[in-house]
This record gives structure tokens, sequence and C-alpha cells, in this order.
């Protein structure tokens, strides 16, 4: 992978909370740092005069759930090297994602919205349903030291290190006791690691919002989770960020 020489670099935004750009510029004084030697040349809540493409990095939050989302998609793919999904809702589908698109979207929009309006969003998808993604930095929202990690190696023509182990190896580290084993509910055994295990350390459970890791078993989780706190409920906390993930649907869909 070559050095990127002063990069053009884009972030967009689609349907979303916004939470994960604030983490960009939570950097503060160490953005500053990173971007030195880069041109951010569209950046919709930062700057004015957006420049078109094309583009060395666009990272990309949110789900892309109207058609027009989903043609800028299209296009920002079209004009760029690396496209990184920011956030779980680009990633995973995220909050979005929580609705069933055939059935219980157009339900939901009757309830939400006058009818004298027409809803634009028709699914949510993660951005990898539509085009090809390069990297994914997940996470509700993303943690900045992720982002800093993410640009530091592009910079330097380097691949991005994947994050391949599960939220348990950072609950040994923060010596959290397990709450599985106390028979209370937590998705950390298949969820990815890169969260520091922030959730269960302020004690919480883990939701999954950094997505299932690799070689996760996603039908062990279930049953654990049923034992817990009954089938109903398990659906429910899986359903909150991993629905569009290839083992929820596997699972989930054969039931």
């Amino acid at each position: 992978m070559k050095k990127l020489p002063k990069p053009r670099i884009a972030i967009f935004d689609f349907t979303d909370c916004e939470g994960c750009e604030v983490e960009f510029i939570n950097l503060k004084e160490q953005l500053l740092e990173l971007l030195a030697g880069v041109d951010i040349v569209n950046w919709r809540l930062a700057k004015e005069g957006n420049e078109p493409g094309p583009f060395d990095i666009a990272f990309i939050e949110g789900t892309p759930v109207t058609p027009d989302e989903q043609e800028l998609l299209r296009q920002i793919r079209e004009t760029s090297q690396y496209v990184i999904a920011l956030g779980a809702c680009a990633c995973t589908g995220g909050i979005p994602a929580i609705v069933e698109d055939k059935i219980e979207r157009p339900a939901f929009y009757k309830k939400l919205y006058p009818p004298e309006y027409e809803p634009r969003g028709t699914e949510a998808k993660p951005l990898s349903h539509y085009v090809k993604v390069d990297f994914e930095i997940n996470g509700c929202p993303v943690d900045k030291r992720e982002i800093a990690r993410y640009i530091s190696a592009l910079l330097s023509g380097q691949i991005p290190e994947d994050r391949d182990f599960p939220v348990c190896l950072e609950c040994k580290i923060n010596d959290n006791r397990c709450r599985l084993v106390n028979d209370q509910p937590c998705l950390g055994p298949i969820t990815r690691g890169g969260c520091k295990a922030f959730c269960v350390t302020q004690g919480k459970h883990c939701y999954g919002c950094y997505g299932i890791v690799k070689d996760g078993n996603f039908p062990a989780m279930v049953k654990r989770l049923e034992e817990i706190v009954g089938p109903q409920e398990t659906e429910r906390m899986l359903n909150m960020f991993l629905r569009e993930t290839e083992q929820y649907q596997e699972y989930y869909g054969e039931k």
C-alpha cells in the first residue's frame, strides 16, 4: 500500500445522530496534528464550500435509508480510493435497522408523520449492502482513538489492523466480573473489541454496537441469553445493533 501524498479527505453523514462525527472533533489538538498533511475538502459539519470528488479517503457515518442517500453512496464509492464506514449505523445498520423494513417501517411512519407527508425512507441497511467498503470503524459512537489509529495507518501507507478479539478480553484487562457467569445478560463474547469494554466497566451490559467478532458463536450466545432472560428479550437485545448481520439473519431467518 502506497503512502498517500497530501490526501483529499471527505466526511459524509446519512441518517444518523452525527455522534460519530463529533468524535472527530473530540480529538482536538490530536486531530490538527493528524490532518496537518491532508486536505479536508468535504465536511458539511465543519466547512463551507465543499468540493466534489475524487477523494482519497471518504468517511461515511449513518445508514442510507432514502433512495437519494443510496445514490449518493454509490457516487462516493465511484470517486473514492478508500471508503470507511464510520460507526454502527454505517457498519451494521445500527439503530435505524431495528425496524423491519417491509412490514414495520411503513406502519411506523404512519404513526410518526401526518397523513400529508410521504416519508422518503425505504430501508435501513449497512453501507456494505450497496457498495464495497474498505474499512469499518465500529461503535455507537466510535472511539476517537480508533479514528486516530485508522488515519495514522492510512497516511503512513499501512493497512489498519482489524480488531479480531471479543470484548471479553478487554473485560479481563479491566478486571470486570463476568456478567454471564453471574447470570446477567451481556453480548461481550460475540462482540468485537476495541471499545475498552466501556459499557461493562460502567456497570452495563455489552450491547453489541461494535459488530460480531470473527468466528463468534452466535447460536451459543443465543442459548445462554435465553437461559438468563428468555427468548423474547434475547431477540430484542440482539436486534438492537445486530439485526442486519449475517449471523442474526441466518439464525432468526430459519426459525
